[in-house]
């Protein structure tokens, strides 16, 4: 039967995807459902559950609410609920049930923003995709509902008549300013030249616990922005706020990081001309091309993928997300000439970073029989049983494995990978 897992572990859910995503910007989610997908993520797929809280909620769904499609109980306990606690925003997913039964989340969503006056939305689900497509979701109607362009903020006066606002400045002539003139302060007119050109702007796109679950992972992301010239906008996902969300707009280039940040690297680039890199800084070599990218990319107004150039077939396989897979491919071969195959194994994400040597394979059978090509294996811990008697190495990953092996997943991130392979 193919897409049925006997052995290995499957990823998580797009209900769990929407939780992660949106875990630290002072939300109420709710996931329609009768019991259980909130243990499962909380228990499993959260590594914040223990030191940061969140609202985060079942419905407690009915067989006889489901039967009669009554709604009305749903949208009173959400008022309630939103009344007592007075989150920042209400967002709503469906596990396969309400599905599967067509239950409009959408006019429940406006039917308790009319009600309650808190921002509400629902985010697409089914309780039967991966986490990607979840938090891919939730990002994006994230987005949609805070951080819609403002046209005040264009050209806010100051008290002095010389200065402009820095964001009709890039209107005007793009990334980097004009010599003459300042864009950032009220002080007397005119600066010296080294405080006249600002650092670039960088957001993080699609960090989340499912896949970057360490503290050292996040730590080293910081540090490769910061020791590259580059300053933060905003990290999207963890270590983050509503309030740093809604500034988004204001980066000149986003890095995405995962396919979880695919949606919303397209909106922003969309609706406010911001490109993006593709690839995770893992090793230095592939560190400093990223860091080349992100300039070029700025420069440009052109999306980029920095794993371009740097992909030939070997006998590695790499298993997991697209694009952190892709980018240690690039990595193993800038830093160690190791040439490696990506086999993307979610079934969900951005397969645009695949070269022809790669594939897409979420069926066990099928990613066991292509397994027995390769010479070295790697991949979550969980994977090793369909792996026969290959060299493995071990690249823990959240969304896969829970935390059962986080302790032990190594940080590639911004350092040396010698010691990794």
């Amino acid at each position: 039967m193919n897409q049925t897992a006997r052995i290995i572990s499957i990823y998580a859910a797009d209900t769990s995807g929407v939780c992660s995503a949106l875990y630290e910007y002072g939300g109420m989610t709710v996931i329609h459902d009768a019991s259980g997908c909130n243990s499962t993520y909380t228990t499993h797929d959260e590594p914040r559950w223990y030191d940061k809280k969140s609202m985060m909620f079942i419905s407690g769904l009915t067989e006889k609410d489901a039967v009669m499609g009554n709604d009305d109980r749903f949208m009173e306990d959400l008022i309630v609920a939103a009344n007592e606690l007075k989150p920042a925003f209400i967002a709503l997913c469906a596990s396969p049930l309400p599905a599967m039964i067509g239950t409009d989340l959408e006019a429940i969503a406006y039917a308790v923003e009319t009600e309650t006056g808190i921002p509400s939305f629902a985010v697409k689900t089914n309780g039967m995709q991966s986490y990607i497509t979840g938090a891919g979701n939730a990002f994006l109607e994230l987005a949609k509902k805070f951080a819609n362009s403002d046209e005040n903020e264009l050209c806010q006066p100051t008290s002095n008549p010389y200065v402009f606002n820095a964001q009709a400045l890039k209107l005007m002539f793009g990334t980097k300013l004009p010599t003459a003139v300042s864009a950032n302060t009220d002080n007397d007119f005119p600066k010296p030249q080294e405080d006249t050109f600002k650092k670039i702007k960088v957001n993080l796109l699609g960090v989340t616990p499912l896949d970057y679950p360490t503290k050292e992972s996040i730590d080293s992301l910081l540090k490769f922005i910061k020791e590259s010239g580059f300053e933060l906008n905003a990290c999207v996902g963890v270590d983050t706020n509503l309030s740093e969300f809604k500034n988004i707009k204001k980066a000149e280039v986003n890095l995405l990081l995962s396919s979880c940040g695919k949606p919303l690297a397209d909106y922003l680039f969309s609706e406010y001309k911001i490109p993006f890199v593709k690839g995770v800084p893992y090793g230095l070599g592939f560190s400093d091309k990223i860091k080349d990218a992100l300039i070029k990319a700025c420069e440009s107004g052109e999306n980029i993928d920095a794993t371009e150039g740097f992909r030939e077939a070997g006998s590695v396989a790499i298993l997991g997300e697209s694009i952190m897979s892709a980018s240690l491919a690039s990595a193993l071969l800038l830093d160690k000439g190791i040439k490696a195959n990506v086999l993307e194994t979610v079934g969900d994400g951005d397969f645009e970073i695949l070269k022809s040597f790669d594939i897409s394979c979420d069926d066990e059978k099928i990613l066991e029989n292509e397994l027995k090509k390769y010479d070295v294996i790697i991949g979550d811990p969980l994977f090793k049983p369909i792996c026969a008697d290959k060299k493995f190495i071990e690249l823990p990953h959240e969304a896969f494995s829970g935390r059962c092996f986080t302790k032990n997943a190594p940080n590639l991130i911004y350092t040396s990978i010698d010691k990794f392979i």
